[in-house]
């Protein structure tokens, strides 16, 4: 993949370094970052296990990852996608709020949102223990594979400032036998 470190370093604060092989003929220069104290960032989640655990070595040490690779280097455009990188590499930087949590809880009801026959076999394996409704999006030639699952609905949606769009909707539903 390839990397465009003047795009990079125009998007990025700090000291920019291009490794090729950082965790394993290049993995010195990561332990010497480490050492640095500064805060590192390693645009690689593939081998995010092996950085972190050299990183134990370093308890100072400040560590992030990004992947850049599969969101933004690997298509026709790679060789254009450095400022796409240094956006990525920007926002690893960034604190992230904490993630807040809903607790639900099932009565019994749940809805399979899906576009094709996967969601289908879902239901058919939940619908012994659960009411389960299925919202298919674009089903195609998608049919219910029992007599018990019917087609219900078809919707249009429009959103402000941009061409109404129609988008089959076809939930099916399998109700749960009453006891």
């Amino acid at each position: 993949m390839p990397l465009d470190a003047q795009a990079i370093g125009r998007g990025c604060a700090g000291k920019i370094t291009q490794a090729n092989q950082l965790c394993g003929l290049e993995l010195e220069r990561f332990k010497q970052a480490l050492a640095d104290g500064a805060p590192v960032t390693v645009a690689c989640t593939q081998e995010a296990p092996l950085f972190k655990e050299v990183a134990e070595n370093f308890p100072q040490a400040q560590l992030t990852f990004v992947n850049i690779r599969e969101t933004g280097g690997w298509s026709n455009d790679a060789a254009a996608a450095g400022p796409k990188a240094a956006a990525l590499i920007a926002a690893a930087a960034e604190e992230m709020p904490p993630i807040s949590l809903v607790t639900l809880e099932s009565t019994g009801v749940a809805l399979i949102y899906g576009r094709d026959e996967i969601a289908i076999e879902a239901a058919q394996r939940l619908a012994d223990r659960l009411d389960i409704t299925v919202l298919l999006t674009k089903p195609g030639d998608v049919t219910p594979r029992s007599l018990s699952l019917r087609s219900t609905t078809t919707r249009c949606h429009h959103r402000p400032r941009a061409p109404s769009s129609c988008s089959d909707l076809r939930a099916m539903a399998q109700p749960r036998p009453a006891i």
